[in-house]
């Protein structure tokens, strides 16, 4: 499945003119001391991600994790640390987070976990008695495997033996903990470690080229420890308010202050406390709405941005589209008719709610046209599009120029899937599912949209009551 990734983009040079009190707090400092220990403790995961920092990730802000801290804000900005740094840090962060799939793992066979991006790791493969992990998109590997104590050392000198470079080779040797790590000759960097467990020897062995030697880093600084909420940030304290006023500070525009800001989304920045994830939904009739069916699952409760919870009617997982009923009838709803097809080149405008009150509450349009009948497998039961929408957009209607629903908003191409496999970047690649296949799942479930908001030309812009059919869905 392709995934989300969202980039940031920031230049070396940068000088900002503080637009309010709350924003001012940006340019100040950075104050070990603002930050509790859970927060300390992403900024070192952070800085792990980006190459920085190679020491322990619990929490404790040394004299290492400051300079690794320096170090990042020199090579990024050519400055000295300020919460601005710290925020863009932790937004690049969560961003590879989404993107790679990073997950807490645990190896009950190891009596070990560590950090995971699973989204790119093929099924594992045996090998020597243990399993290995290969990445489909770069050059990462990962080995677990379990040794009595003979077999342990025979790992660690072979891998002492393989290292070709004897200026970068680390080795530590207890009775406890062996680590052996350095490059092999064909260019690719390793990292071996085997900690002493209930009489045996839990083995974890990386390797990866450039391409993919941050995210080496960060597995390999995070083995053992056992926190399944390790990169969750802490809602309500100090980092997660820079975080915030950066993203409203900046809000993914240059306008000339020059750099950009492009933001991760909401499964790992919350839209609002207790919330997990937020979409887009519309009303077809008075009652019924429609959205993605990937917003709403695994949700313990449904709700409108106000609170007034939803009920799941049906939904479709291969269509990505579901449908919920709401207690509060709706004054206005959206016309789905199957009077037209979608044509190649015709205009259209996606309305959502990206980033819900992180970005405002306020109903985003934006505009384009379909730019392909089929999706990434040439499904014609999706189009491909190419007015923006970022994460919260999903499940958001799109309107044809007559205003008329004409699909929903369900996926949007994964750049840094298309990065790895071409070297560029796509622009305004999404998908929506299309009426006719809208229609038919509603009216297979016995759910009939009812004719909505009068012809209308987008081209004169929205009229009174189109903000009160399309609504933002909170998942908790």
């Amino acid at each position: 499945m392709l995934r989300f990734f969202i980039v940031l983009i920031v230049s070396q040079f940068f000088a900002v003119q503080v637009a309010s009190a709350d924003e001012a707090v940006l340019y100040e400092p950075f104050e070990e001391t603002e930050f509790q220990a859970p927060e300390k403790r992403i900024l070192q995961l952070a800085l792990a991600l980006s190459g920085e920092h190679d020491g322990r990730v619990d929490g404790v802000w040394d004299a290492r994790s400051m300079a690794a801290l320096e170090d990042y804000v020199l090579n990024e900005f050519e400055d000295t640390p300020q919460n601005l740094h710290v925020a863009n840090l932790v937004i690049a962060f969560l961003a590879d987070m989404e993107a790679n799939g990073w997950t807490w793992r645990e190896f009950p066979e190891l009596g070990m976990s560590m950090a995971v991006p699973e989204a790119i790791l093929a099924e594992p493969e045996p090998e020597n008695r243990g399993l290995r992990w290969w990445s489909r998109t770069g050059t990462l590997t990962l080995l677990t495997n379990s040794f009595e104590a003979e077999l342990a050392r025979a790992w660690h000198s072979a891998a002492e033996m393989a290292s070709v470079d004897p200026d970068v080779l680390s080795i530590v040797r207890d009775d406890h903990l062996l680590v052996t790590s350095g490059y092999l000759e064909d260019g690719r960097s390793f990292y071996t470690r085997s900690d002493q467990v209930d009489g045996h020897w839990s083995t974890v062995y990386l390797a990866s080229g450039p391409d993919q030697a941050n995210m080496l880093n960060l597995i390999r600084t995070s083995i053992s420890a056992r926190d399944p909420q390790y990169w969750e940030l802490p809602r309500g304290g100090h980092l997660e308010y820079i975080v915030r006023e950066t993203l409203e500070a900046f809000d993914g525009t240059d306008e000339g202050e020059g750099f950009e800001l492009a933001i991760p989304g909401t499964g790992f920045l919350p839209a609002e406390p207790g919330t997990d994830a937020s979409g887009t939904a519309f009303y077809v009739n008075d009652s019924i709405l429609v959205t993605a069916q990937h917003v709403i699952e695994g949700c313990g409760r449904i709700s409108l941005g106000d609170g007034t919870p939803l009920t799941l009617l049906a939904h479709n997982k291969k269509l990505d589209v579901a449908a919920l009923a709401s207690p509060v009838q709706a004054d206005t709803w959206l016309s789905l008719t199957d009077q037209e097809h979608t044509r190649l080149g015709q205009k259209l405008h996606a309305a959502g709610f990206p980033y819900y009150n992180i970005a405002g509450t306020s109903l985003h349009l934006t505009g384009g046209n379909v730019s392909s009948l089929a999706d990434v497998n040439d499904d014609r039961r999706f189009f491909s599009f190419s007015a923006p929408v970022q994460p919260g957009n999903s499940g958001g209607p799109l309107i044809d120029n007559n205003g008329e629903v004409m699909g929903i908003v369900v996926s949007r191409l994964s750049e840094r899937y298309i990065a790895e496999a071409t070297g560029t970047l796509p622009q305004n690649i999404n998908y929506a599912l299309n009426r006719e296949e809208l229609l038919a799942f509603l009216t297979g479930h016995d759910l009939h949209p009812q004719q909505g908001l009068p012809e209308f030309s987008m081209d004169d812009g929205a009229p009174e009551g189109f903000e009160k059919a399309i609504v933002p869905v909170l998942c908790y």
